[in-house]
């Protein structure tokens, strides 16, 4: 009973983080935004927080990794039964769908951050995130760290206190993707249900603007 009223708690939140943590003015041209059919647009942006996370490679990663390049970005973790490696599948499709100029190194970086650092080492998430796809880079480090980021992007996530120890991780989260541009700036969001060839499209009219 629990979990279905947090489950429900958090989809309002993602209704409310959009209306109220995301509010910007919205500039985005008529031509892009009649293209765009699954997107929240924030124009010119929500300024990502600073942070410096541990990626997969072992490397500081930091907001500044994030300049020069779109990146799509969600928060999960590596033990997640469902909404992960769903939401992951859709991301890996996505990709496929996107023009081969969109997939270059200063194209599309597709970007996971992990909400049980304690548990997902550098080394679990990229053997968790090559099972979707080679190209994923996943961020983890210092939970305090991670706690601010994910409040800062609004995504919302909760453990039960009294869960046992040995019994399956359970950690509820938002599903929302955020698509951060080469600014460094959250650009869109992607709220769930999320299906790959709407999602492409959307991605092909932003990432050209």
């Amino acid at each position: 009973m629990k979990r279905i009223w947090f489950t429900l708690v958090l989809a309002i939140s993602g209704v409310f983080a959009v209306w109220y943590g995301f509010s910007t003015p919205q500039e985005i041209s008529s031509h892009t935004a009649s293209l765009v059919t699954s997107a929240t647009l924030l124009d010119p942006g929500k300024p990502m927080a600073h942070f410096s996370l541990t990626d997969t490679d072992g490397k500081t990663f930091t907001q500044n990794s994030l300049l020069g390049h779109w990146t799509l970005m969600f928060f999960g973790y590596a033990e997640c039964p469902d909404i992960c490696p769903r939401t992951l599948v859709t991301m890996s499709e996505l990709w496929n769908l996107l023009p081969s100029e969109e997939r270059k190194p200063d194209g599309l970086h597709l970007l996971f951050v992990s909400l049980d650092p304690k548990s997902d080492t550098p080394n679990k998430l990229k053997t968790f995130l090559n099972r979707f796809h080679p190209n994923f880079k996943g961020l983890t480090g210092d939970e305090s760290i991670v706690h601010m980021l994910s409040k800062a992007c609004s995504i919302y996530s909760w453990r039960d206190p009294n869960s046992q120890e040995g019994q399956p991780k359970i950690i509820d989260h938002s599903a929302t993707l955020l698509l951060v541009n080469p600014q460094g700036r959250i650009q869109a969001l992607f709220s769930p249900p999320h299906h790959a060839q709407t999602i492409a499209e959307d991605l092909h009219a932003l990432l050209k603007r």
